[in-house]
């Protein structure tokens, strides 16, 4: 008779015991759901956050590598302009430093000048521009001998002075003999390269119609 009553109240000691477990249980789990939200509310957050200064070290390397670009950009514009310049100065140099040969009368003179007298320096003097008593002196002594009429022309041929580039320009030559470039002698004598370069190339003609 004892047992039912024995197996009753274990029976609700049982369902006590269960009754009180489980509020207990719940609070547990809705306590692990209350922190698993703020976890992920927090990861949301960090991972935001860590979206915002990607974003934003991105858009800053985007602007320094347009900034870098731009200055490229420039530098080669500036570059390009400083080669134009240059490629333009050497054409400008050059016409400027371009001898005014036909645009200087003293040289162009002098050019002209040059050739007649070798010319006239090599031509014969004629009978009609000498000393009558010169003349009737040199057909007495035809009535000699050979000898004496060639020392009496010799003698009695007056001497015409030879205007000469060297004669002229004594001093660009003989720095030209000692060696000077055109530009040193361009320098001394204070005159342009152009100049130099006709006279010197008069004296060498000069010196080969001599020759």
């Amino acid at each position: 008779m004892e047992q039912p009553w024995l197996y009753i109240v274990l029976l609700g000691a049982a369902i006590t015991v269960y009754a009180w477990m489980l509020p207990r249980n719940e609070g547990k789990d809705k306590e692990t759901n209350f922190v698993s939200e703020d976890a992920y509310t927090q990861l949301l957050e960090d991972l935001e956050a860590e979206n915002r200064e990607l974003f934003d070290a991105v858009a800053k390397f985007k602007q320094e590598h347009d900034d870098t670009t731009g200055k490229l950009s420039r530098r080669v514009v500036e570059l390009e302009n400083q080669m134009k310049k240059w490629s333009e100065q050497p054409s400008a140099v050059a016409m400027d430093s371009r001898p005014p040969v036909l645009h200087s009368p003293s040289i162009a003179a002098l050019e002209s000048a040059t050739p007649q007298i070798f010319q006239q320096s090599s031509l014969p003097i004629s009978d009609e521009g000498r000393d009558p008593a010169v003349t009737s002196a040199e057909s007495e002594s035809r009535s000699g001998s050979l000898d004496v009429e060639t020392v009496d022309e010799q003698s009695e041929e007056p001497i015409v002075p030879e205007i000469t580039i060297r004669g002229r320009y004594p001093e660009l030559l003989e720095l030209h003999d000692k060696g000077k470039s055109i530009e040193q002698i361009a320098k001394a004598t204070g005159m342009n390269k152009g100049e130099v370069q006709l006279i010197l190339q008069l004296a060498r003609r000069e010196e080969r119609q001599h020759a």
